[in-house]
């Protein structure tokens, strides 16, 4: 049982387990972020909480299915889940999970050949897509009941995990549980996920081979050859947000990353910022603060000591404001 508390959301990104994916941070409420994971057997359950909004893409591990639950609404797939849906992933599949605010959020990883077994099983999951699995509510509560209760005894009890009957029994218990959420439910696959997901990084990619340009909606749409109205809901269904928002976000962690691996000595804040093509200095500097919960200049001076990202350390405090007041921010 492992439990690590974290004051930087890039060392908290490092730690999350079961994808291979890229996390980036979308807003800032409380500058703290928690993680527990451990091993039951061939299952592997995991929960954290965020203490702002986060981008989280990639795909699942090869060897099995992951299971995502969280109680805000959550963007998966091109699909809005609620507290009574858990999105299910086959393996060696892409996702995409948005949320906007602070979250607790749980995964658990279950090896294919323990969670389906018989020829139409079998048959369903080679062919399956990421979906949300829509049980009735008990079904969902058992299953995130149980995954919680587990970590939180494991927590208390560390030799809980070293019992084999008490795990068998935990195992038996939450295969079960998984396997309900498939029985009797409806399944939702977004028929449109993978023509907007292609849509967005084409778009991205566009934006970022020139970062010094802010290009509008309307350049972006001219340049990717698609009507406005389809970048909009593109971006909207993958990530809640709009084209601008999203890459205004991506550049504000551009700049991050370009203002830790430098020192007062070879650049500027303002260098970075125009480069970057942030040319309202007075409004890069309290979106960058909004997000990252510091001003740039506090950045770029400890680059300067410690320019890898480290494990622990300080963030000052941020409020996060209302989010009219960030769409404002990003518009």
């Amino acid at each position: 049982m492992t439990c690590l508390n974290f004051t930087e959301f890039e060392a908290f990104a490092e730690a999350v387990q079961e994808a291979s994916m890229t996390m980036r941070m979308q807003s800032l409420g409380d500058p703290k972020w928690t993680l527990q994971y451990a091993t039951v057997g061939s299952l592997r359950v995991q929960q954290g909480y965020e203490g702002g909004g986060s981008i989280a893409e990639g795909a699942t591990v090869s060897d099995g299915w992951a299971f995502y639950h969280q109680l805000l609404p959550v963007h998966a797939n091109g699909q809005v889940a609620t507290e009574n849906d858990v999105f299910a992933a086959p393996p060696g599949r892409e996702f995409c999970l948005t949320c906007q605010t602070r979250h607790d959020w749980l995964t658990v990883f279950v090896p294919t050949s323990s969670l389906f077994r018989t020829p139409q099983e079998l048959e369903f999951a080679s062919s399956a897509r990421p979906q949300l699995l829509k049980a009735p509510p008990h079904v969902t509560r058992r299953f995130t009941s149980l995954v919680r209760r587990f970590l939180s005894a494991a927590e208390y009890r560390p030799q809980l995990l070293g019992s084999p009957a008490a795990v068998d029994s935990f195992r038996s218990e939450l295969l079960a549980a998984a396997k309900d959420l498939f029985t009797g439910c409806q399944h939702s696959a977004s028929r449109h996920f993978v023509r907007w997901q292609c849509q967005t990084k084409s778009t991205v990619e566009l934006a970022m081979s020139h970062p010094n340009q802010s290009p509008s909606i309307s350049d972006l749409a001219r340049q990717d050859g698609v009507p406005e109205r389809t970048l909009r809901t593109a971006f909207q269904r993958c990530y809640g947000l709009s084209p601008v928002a999203y890459l205004r976000i991506l550049r504000l962690h551009q700049a991050q990353r370009l203002l830790r691996a430098s020192s007062q000595d070879e650049t500027t804040v303002t260098q970075i910022a125009f480069g970057l093509g942030f040319w309202d200095l007075g409004r890069f500097a309290g979106a960058y603060r909004q997000l990252f919960g510091e001003r740039p200049s506090e950045t770029l001076r400890k680059g300067a000591i410690c320019p890898v990202p480290r494990k622990c350390g300080g963030i000052s405090a941020a409020v996060l404001a209302p989010r009219a007041e960030l769409e404002n921010w990003y518009r």
